[in-house]
């Protein structure tokens, strides 16, 4: 095994008490402390949140293009295929070819629907209680600066 150099040593040293300061941990750990608990509110309507965001964006937008669906909602092509599957199975999406064949329309089932209503109550709650941990405001001003500059 070989040894750190004495330069990667002083750098770690210099910057291993700074991670406080670093832009991508801090937003990851406050993305897993609000997915953990929007993923508690809406187990008992049988979605987690990643589903229950992309519902609304297709409910939004529909009938909406796959890749449309992605581009708004700065998705992953294989993340995005996943979730719409996972969907599709349980029934609270349709998949249609569009006009052109290469397109793949979504839009809500009634059942997609119904799930979705079941679950604002607790979109609600879970609202309230990141309110009490982070200021909603601030964070939708921060969504939209972000949104416009990585368009």
């Amino acid at each position: 095994m070989t040894r750190a150099s004495p330069s990667a040593t002083a750098v770690v040293a210099a910057y291993a008490s700074r991670g406080a300061e670093c832009a991508y941990a801090n937003v990851k750990l406050m993305g897993r402390v609000v997915g953990s608990l929007y993923d508690e509110m809406f187990r008992v309507a049988g979605l987690r949140a990643n589903q229950v965001a992309l519902m609304w964006a297709i409910a939004a937008l529909e009938p909406v293009d796959l890749g449309q669906l992605g581009e708004k909602t700065f998705t992953d092509q294989t993340t995005l295929s996943r979730t719409v599957e996972n969907l599709r199975r349980a029934r609270l999406v349709t998949v249609r070819p569009g006009k052109d064949r290469r397109q793949k329309l979504v839009r809500l089932t009634p059942s997609g629907q119904r799930a979705f209503a079941r679950a604002m109550p607790h979109w609600e709650e879970a609202q309230r209680r990141t309110a009490e941990i982070l200021p909603l405001g601030d964070l939708r001003g921060l969504a939209r600066q972000v949104r416009r500059r990585a368009a």
